[in-house]
């Protein structure tokens, strides 16, 4: 008798527990379907009933949501709208429609493949491929552009399942020097990234990061906040359900996708990326500074690359050589001047000798038989080895590397900022090189070795954008100002998300002297007028600069460097350039001037 009343008594518990457990699911539930169905589901932007639809749909992607870059005019850098076909598979019912009206539906893809320039055959393998919606690619990875012909002539073939759709093309369909912009990757696997862009509909597209350039550095901010989708209503068996139309779904908030606006002029970009071309520049840079602030008004990296085909293996096709370090030759020695200047080893009318040949350290002037009785000035227009070997004598190599670091060398310069935005550092410019002086490994007293390093040789590195830069800084009386790549971040309806205010990077050893900054401008007009930049007299404007030359190896041959660094024009300064041609042979004449010549000639044209 107990022991079944002790049966009784635990049938009894249990079946009020589960009471209990139906009856909090059924609350929940209750919640759910009459309180939680109308708000935002946490990480994403929308909705528990608008995301129970979306689990019953299959869509492809128009447009990642992903902010967007413009020049400082405000015209597009990024992001143009293009027209593709898509295909919306309905494989039972294609079947049949085609046992049911076999001709009519073969005339119809026959009259199709003619329009897209493609094979009938092929066509239909491609629309059959896959079991959710996709653009035609032709084969390839990439929507198919389609012109205003092709979308009026298939619009009016209504081939069901098949439409013509508005989609974002990032990137212009061909190859640029804006490396500086970057690319993007498919990289799921990026911690931190954020739920709100996991895909929404159950089709297996990637979306992709920034991998490089702006794109990287400015990742967090141009996610956006989901995609921009056309999607077809499926049901159980995950056929699509074609008596419901195609619908586009996209998020609703107006503050999304943010625009980017750049430094960048989009024309003296494009103009400087022809410039490169036809002066037949296989590697190197040319960078654009505005003298006012040191904006980048052009950044130009050779070879070209493509955004859109990136092999993330090889950075020599898309790595930025304006911010990659470079051996500078006598660019630098506008360094061993200041430091000459600056700690007074030379006197004013000091004259020096060349005979051509130094004697020692393998060194000797580029004029075979030597330049004569020259001052420091006159060496410097005159790019004398042997007036800057023997002013090198006279200076410490940490007198030049203090030198060069207040000036902004041997040190990243590009616009950074720590704490912006929810970013521990925001940077302009990706994978920037600081550039050196010396190895570790050079000591102090190394004669031979400061005397090389004085005119721009041995181990010293410097790039183009420093090198702009550094004209830039001249010009502001030795104050160094970091250049910047963007200017403000906007939203979509036009307010302003985050400004870039502009940057002094000054040096812990302080700056060089108004004095001595007026001094090298003043040397920089002597070597256009009497020096090695004579060339450039005949220049649209005045302009003043330096020239450099830099001996180097590639796989075992030798092969040279070449600078010219200057501005225009000397009467009121408007930019700072930068030109390196990399690689060059020996024998060839000074590209890198007639470039600077070519580029400060556009600048000064009326646009």
């Amino acid at each position: 008798m107990q022991l079944q009343l002790g049966w009784k008594r635990r049938i009894a518990i249990l079946c009020a527990g589960l009471t209990l457990i139906f009856t909090l699911l059924a609350l929940r539930l209750g919640w759910i379907q009459m309180v939680q169905v109308n708000r935002v589901m946490p990480g994403y932007q929308r909705t528990l009933r608008e995301m129970s639809v979306l689990q019953r749909e299959r869509g492809v992607m128009l447009d990642s949501g992903r902010g967007q870059f413009t020049d400082h005019h405000g015209r597009l850098l990024t992001g143009r709208l293009e027209w593709g076909l898509v295909f919306f598979p309905e494989q039972h019912k294609l079947d049949s429609n085609l046992k049911a009206d076999k001709h009519k539906r073969q005339f119809k893809l026959e009259q199709l493949a003619s329009i897209l320039n493609s094979r009938t055959d092929s066509l239909k393998a491609e629309w059959q491929q896959e079991q959710t919606p996709h653009f035609w690619t032709g084969g390839g990875s990439e929507p198919i552009r389609l012109n205003e012909m092709q979308r009026e002539r298939i619009h009016e073939l209504q081939i069901d399942g098949i439409d013509v759709y508005p989609v974002m093309v990032r990137y212009p369909h061909k190859a640029s020097g804006s490396q500086w912009l970057g690319y993007l990757n498919e990289q799921p696997a990026i911690s931190g990234r954020s739920d709100s862009h996991q895909d929404e509909v159950k089709q297996p597209y990637a979306m992709k990061s920034g991998a490089a350039g702006l794109e990287r550095t400015l990742e967090p901010l141009l996610r956006g906040i989901g995609p921009t989708l056309v999607s077809r209503m499926v049901g159980g068996n995950g056929q699509v359900i074609s008596e419901m139309q195609p619908r586009v779904i996209a998020p609703a908030n107006k503050h999304y996708p943010l625009m980017v606006e750049t430094t960048i002029d989009a024309g003296i970009q494009k103009a400087i990326e022809d410039l490169t071309q036809s002066s037949g520049m296989q590697e190197g840079a040319v960078v654009v500074l505005d003298v006012m602030n040191a904006d980048v008004r052009a950044m130009v990296s050779r070879p070209f690359y493509d955004p859109q085909h990136v092999d993330p293996g090889n950075s020599s096709s898309w790595g930025n050589r304006a911010i990659q370090a470079a051996v500078p030759g006598s660019i630098f020695k506008i360094v061993t001047a200041a430091a000459a200047l600056e700690n007074r080893v030379v006197s004013r009318n000091e004259q020096f000798h060349c005979e051509g040949n130094y004697g020692k350290y393998g060194l000797s002037c580029w004029k075979q038989h030597g330049h004569g009785e020259l001052n420091l000035e006159q060496g410097f227009a005159e790019s004398c080895n042997i007036v800057f070997a023997e002013t090198a004598r006279r200076l410490q190599m940490e007198q030049l590397e203090q030198t060069a670091d207040r000036l902004g060398l041997a040190r990243a310069v590009g616009w950074q900022e720590q704490h912006v935005a929810g970013m521990p550092v925001l940077k302009h410019f990706d994978h920037e090189e600081p550039g050196r002086i010396r190895t570790p490994a050079v000591k102090s007293d190394d004669e031979g070795a400061r005397i090389q390093t004085a005119i721009g040789q041995r181990d010293v590195l410097v790039t183009p954008l420093q090198a702009a830069n550094l004209v830039v800084t001249l010009l502001h009386e030795g104050q160094v100002t970091a250049p910047r790549l963007v200017q403000r971040i906007r939203y979509a309806d036009g307010g302003t998300m985050l400004e870039m205010p502009l940057h002094v990077s000054p040096s812990a050893a302080g700056k060089i002297s108004p004095a001595t900054a007026h001094q090298l401008v003043s040397w920089m007009h002597t070597v256009v007028s009497q020096g090695t930049g004579k060339s450039l007299q005949h220049a649209r404007w005045h302009v003043a600069g330096k020239s450099g030359t830099a001996q180097v190896m590639q796989k075992g041959a030798p092969k040279n460097h070449q600078w010219f660094i200057g501005y225009g024009p000397i009467e009121e300064p408007k930019y700072a350039v930068a030109v390196l041609m990399q690689n060059v042979s020996p024998s060839s004449s000074h590209q890198a001037t007639a470039l600077f010549g070519k580029v400060m000639d556009y600048l000064a044209s009326p646009k």
